[in-house]
């Protein structure tokens, strides 16, 4: 495993976490933009918006986190403050992240709907990058223990910090629950490109990407996570997956979410809602008409004739 820290600056520790997560804010809101262009709608909405939604997104993401990992911070509540170790719900970076950018958006031409849609391709890059960088490098997205006989490509995490080595010599090998993520992202980005070149209703995309995200999450990362389990338990120390997780119950509501948004999306505006929208009319230019050439008048006829100059 590689050391989370990439670089330092001026003493500051900068880690991969933060840089995986700069790129990926870059990534969705350039490529964002570039797909609204694509449609005839003004992208540069989107540079303002993103800071709406990163601000909102990243206290909603952390918050949510911590509430789903409380025994992670018992007895020393302050490291929840701690956002560059890493630790972020993506439920809660989307429930927040939305309400950002409706509360800037609606000050805008641009269409909620119209823009989220443009979005999710960017953001599964995004979980992508943060998954198989930033998590992987902080360690602090762990699986189950299980064993490289049972499962090849387990890892070993030397700096296991989310889940303490039972002695200092002991090589522990774990599902790489962050691999596994960033395989949501990957999945969601095809789901994402498919629909929006489609050109479904404004805010299919959207919600798909909330539907797919939660039960994609729920089917591949989650049964593998160390993680505390609620309502339902089961567990496989063989195989090292168990559930039901917070996030997986969580996840249930976010599915009937984004199912009942993409039926209700279709059956009010139907595709030809994305439309280009009309051009403005060519203004037609209006010259004053030119001054009307005065024609040689014709010789009258009362003039009379000069007589010749008699010398």
């Amino acid at each position: 495993m590689f050391n989370p820290v990439a670089f330092h600056l001026f003493g500051w520790p900068v880690r991969w976490y933060g840089i995986t997560m700069a790129l990926s804010l870059l990534i969705a809101t350039y490529l964002g933009q570039r797909l609204l262009e694509s449609r005839g709608r003004k992208g540069e909405y989107m540079w303002d918006g993103v800071l709406w939604a990163a601000v909102f997104g990243i206290v909603g993401a952390r918050a949510v986190y911590v509430l789903t990992n409380l025994g992670d911070y018992a007895g020393h509540w302050l490291d929840a403050f701690k956002i560059y170790e890493g630790g972020l719900s993506m439920h809660g970076a989307l429930a927040c992240g939305l309400l950002g950018c409706w509360l800037y958006y609606r000050r805008t031409p641009l269409k909620l709907l119209e823009v989220m849609d443009a979005a999710a391709p960017g953001i599964a890059i995004g979980i992508m990058l943060v998954r198989f960088v930033g998590n992987l490098a902080n360690g602090d997205i762990l699986g189950y223990k299980v064993s490289r006989d049972v499962v090849p490509w387990a890892m070993n995490f030397p700096r296991d910090e989310y889940h303490a080595l039972d002695n200092a010599t002991e090589v522990i090998t774990r599902h790489p629950t962050e691999i596994y993520g960033g395989l949501v992202g990957a999945i969601l980005l095809i789901l994402t490109l498919v629909i929006w070149h489609r050109r479904y209703a404004p805010g299919t995309n959207m919600f798909a990407f909330i539907a797919g995200y939660s039960l994609v999450r729920s089917i591949i990362e989650e049964p593998f996570r160390h993680v505390p389990h609620y309502g339902v338990h089961f567990y496989n120390q063989a195989y090292g997956f168990g559930g039901v997780t917070l996030t997986q119950w969580v996840s249930l509501v976010f599915i009937t979410i984004g199912i009942w948004g993409i039926i209700v999306v279709n059956r009010r505006s139907g595709a030809e809602a994305w439309a280009p929208p009309p051009e403005p009319e060519a203004a037609t230019e209006t010259r004053p008409p030119k001054a009307a050439r005065k024609l040689p008048e014709a010789p009258s006829a009362a003039k009379k004739k000069q007589k010749p100059f008699a010398g």
